[in-house]
């Protein structure tokens, strides 16, 4: 007996639709990076498991970089190559916080993403 017969034996009339929602509060913040404080506007995206930079920033913030080779999935099933690596990449925030964090360095153009990890080791709430 599928999930409709069965419902239907309890005087349900049809099968609801789930509901399905998705939230999730971001937000962006002006930032300088690398020891040159290249600006950046970066979103605060407490979903995202990563920190992430385009490749195009990367170069004229003059990061130092290790090579690798990954893909990332987007939660929308789109993919982007991420090519490197900054470690230890300063990072002072428009809030007057100053860190050093890990970017990956994705191949293809994205917004510069903060997500979790930031979120847990600085003092910003959204």
């Amino acid at each position: 007996m599928d999930l409709q017969e069965r419902l239907l034996t309890f005087g349900f009339k049809e099968v609801p639709k789930p509901k399905i929602h998705y939230a999730c509060p971001l937000g962006f913040i002006e930032s300088f990076i690398g020891k040159e404080e290249y600006p950046i506007k970066a979103l605060v995206d407490t979903e995202a498991e990563l920190k992430i930079i385009p490749e195009e920033i990367a170069i004229k913030a003059s990061l130092t970089t290790r090579n690798l080779n990954m893909n990332l999935r987007g939660i929308g099933g789109h993919t982007n190559s991420l090519v490197a690596l900054s470690e230890l990449t300063p990072i002072l925030l428009a809030l007057g916080e100053e860190t050093q964090i890990h970017f990956f360095i994705a191949k293809r153009s994205v917004h510069t993403v903060l997500g979790r990890p930031f979120l847990a080791d600085s003092n910003i709430r959204l």
